[in-house]
């Protein structure tokens, strides 16, 4: 008798242990349009102290009875995708336990052999940083990506980097000469689409898809590449790095240090972007910006909405065929109002020396020593899922409401 009461208090004991260990958590859309996906963030130590997690324990995420995907950040959230329509609601639920192994679909590179690059992509886009072995100012590049959710740039990389290929292409050179050459190059080349998207973006010593930079008068202080590098996070589902550049003067401070801190996340066309300037003593006017390749004026911005955008035409790398390969809807999204925004073109001078582009659509803003400057940029592209410069329009304006209602999440 006295053995089996034991053992039922026991079972009392670890059944309001077990009740203990599980954390219930609610997220609600309050906007009436569908959200896909968007990471939730959990701070890590609120998760530990709630499971009463131990030392090396771990946890899995359930939701409608289906394991949910999760990483740890380096500054120890939490983060999970959650797909809601507009005005629902889902709980997800935290427990003890082993979770699967999650499969990459984030990730970045840093590429020595090619002058230094810095690649970053999810499931729908990728980007690219030229490093500092390019003494040049220059702004953020863009890859294209269709046909796969997986990494792609390391692949188009290896490609383009084996010196087994270019050894090839240099005896086929050699042999049969350059034609023969440069058709061998395009089979390895990520400027020819092979069936997953390529770089077929024009940067130049420009502002690119979506630089800042701050202004002296009237003069935009074009940054050069970056410094140092660090990978702070490389998924499976968020990307983050923190890029120094090289100090500068602009007025009167010297030894002026950009830090930019980049991130990106499972299910987005954007990339954020956190700037601050150390070494600067008073508030200073900084533009992002668009190169622009035409005079047309189809760039856009809403200072209210505070978004900026452009229907960038591709270039086309095959000197043998003739192909489209398509325009890449660029923009860039702020959670606050811009001051303004306008098309700023380049004399006939300074477009030679920017390699033929037209110039830039700038969005306008201050920067305030020691507080960060916070915005977001990217791309659609109508060789993938952003067939029209209207659906981007529209997904801009939503993103843009998304900035500034985010999702509710309610810890139970």
């Amino acid at each position: 008798m006295k053995r089996g009461l034991i053992l039922i208090a026991a079972a009392i004991q670890f059944i309001l242990s077990g009740c203990g260990s599980v954390l219930t958590v609610n997220v609600s859309n309050p906007l009436q349009v569908d959200r896909h996906p968007e990471l939730i963030e959990l701070v890590l130590s609120d998760v530990t102290a709630k499971l009463s997690l131990r030392e090396g324990e771990k946890f899995v995420i359930t939701s409608n009875g289906a394991e949910v995907p999760y990483q740890i950040t380096y500054d120890g959230k939490v983060v999970f995708p959650a797909t809601l329509g507009g005005g629902a609601s889902q709980d997800f639920v935290l427990r003890k336990g082993t979770p699967a192994e999650v499969v990459t679909k984030v990730r970045g590179d840093h590429y020595p052999k090619r002058v230094d690059d810095i690649c970053w992509e999810n499931d729908l886009v990728g980007f690219r940083v030229y490093g500092f072995k390019e003494d040049n100012p220059s702004g953020y590049d863009i890859f294209t990506k269709k046909n796969t959710d997986l990494p792609v740039i390391p692949e188009m990389y290896r490609l383009a980097l084996d010196p087994g290929q270019k050894k090839i292409e240099k005896k086929i050179k050699k042999e049969f000469g350059k034609d023969s050459a440069a058709v061998f190059h395009n089979k390895r080349s990520f400027h020819i689409d092979h069936g997953y998207g390529a770089d077929f973006y024009a940067v130049g010593p420009t502002l690119g898809a979506g630089t800042s930079a701050l202004l002296d008068g009237d003069e935009i202080i074009y940054p050069f590449c970056y410094d140092t590098f660090e990978i702070l996070d490389n998924g499976p589902l968020r990307f983050t790095m923190k890029l120094t550049f090289r100090p500068f003067k602009i007025g009167n401070c010297e030894n002026v240090v950009e830090t930019r801190t980049i991130s990106i996340d499972l299910g987005s066309h954007f990339t954020k972007t956190v700037v601050s300037f150390e070494g600067l003593d008073a508030p200073t006017p900084i533009v992002t910006g668009i190169v622009v390749q035409d005079t047309d004026g189809k760039a856009i911005g809403d200072a209210t909405k505070g978004y900026i955008a452009y229907p960038a035409p591709t270039m086309n790398f095959d000197k043998f065929n003739d192909v489209d390969n398509g325009i890449i809807y660029v923009g860039h999204v702020f959670a606050e109002e811009l001051e303004s925004t306008g098309l700023r073109y380049f004399s006939e001078q300074e477009s030679k020396k920017r390699n033929g582009s037209k110039g830039h659509m700038l969005a306008h803003s201050t920067y305030e020593p020691g507080k960060p400057f916070v915005y977001w940029w990217g791309f659609g592209w109508d060789g993938a899922d952003m067939k029209t410069y209207e659906d981007w329009k529209k997904h801009l304006d939503i993103f843009s409401a998304q900035l500034r209602t985010p999702l509710t999440v309610n810890l139970k």
